[in-house]
C-alpha cells in the first residue's frame, strides 16, 4: 500500500502544483454546492450575483460596464444574463437619457422581494467555509487577495 506522502508526490511535480489543484477542486466543490442552493430559486449563480450587485446600487440603476467591474466572473455574458433577469420581471433595462449607448439596468421590486425571500441562503453560504476558525477565515482571505493581486 503506498502511503500519502508517496501517493502525492506520484500525483503533483510539487507542493505549488499540488496548491494549484487544490483550489480548482475545492472552486468546483464550492461552485457546485452554491448551485445546488439557487437551483430552488430557479437561478443560476452569474444570475444571483448580477441582482445581488443591482441590489446593493438600488435605487440607482447600473450599466454594463458597473455589472462587469464587480462581477465574480467578469467572463461572464451579461448582457444574455440581463436578458434573462429582464424576462423573469426581475430587473428593467432602459436607455440613459444623457446618452442613448448607454442602457441602465435596475432591479425590480420582484428582484428584491426574490432577494429577500433568499436571505436564508446566507448562511449556507457561510456555512460553507464553516469548518475553519474566524483567524483562519481572515488568513484565508489574505491568502486569495495575495494571489489574486499578481494581476
Amino acid at each position: 500500500m503506498i502511503q500519502e506522502n508517496e501517493a502525492t508526490k506520484a500525483r503533483y511535480r510539487n507542493e505549488r502544483h499540488k496548491a494549484v489543484a487544490s483550489f480548482l477542486y475545492t472552486y468546483s466543490n464550492v461552485t457546485s454546492r452554491l448551485h445546488k442552493m439557487l437551483n430552488e430559486h430557479n437561478l443560476t449563480l452569474q444570475q444571483f450575483n448580477i441582482l445581488r450587485i443591482l441590489q446593493r446600487h438600488f435605487p440607482e440603476p447600473c450599466c454594463n460596464n458597473t455589472i462587469r467591474k464587480q462581477m465574480l466572473d467578469a467572463r461572464s455574458d451579461i448582457t444574455r444574463i440581463v436578458d434573462r433577469l429582464v424576462k423573469e420581471e426581475l430587473a428593467t433595462r432602459k436607455h440613459c437619457s444623457e446618452d442613448r449607448r448607454k442602457v441602465n439596468i435596475i432591479i425590480t421590486r420582484k428582484g428584491l422581494d426574490l432577494l429577500a425571500r433568499m436571505d436564508h441562503l446566507n448562511e449556507k453560504m457561510d456555512g460553507i467555509v464553516e469548518p475553519l476558525t474566524d483567524r483562519e477565515v481572515v488568513e484565508l482571505n489574505r491568502l486569495l487577495d495575495k494571489i489574486r493581486s499578481q494581476h
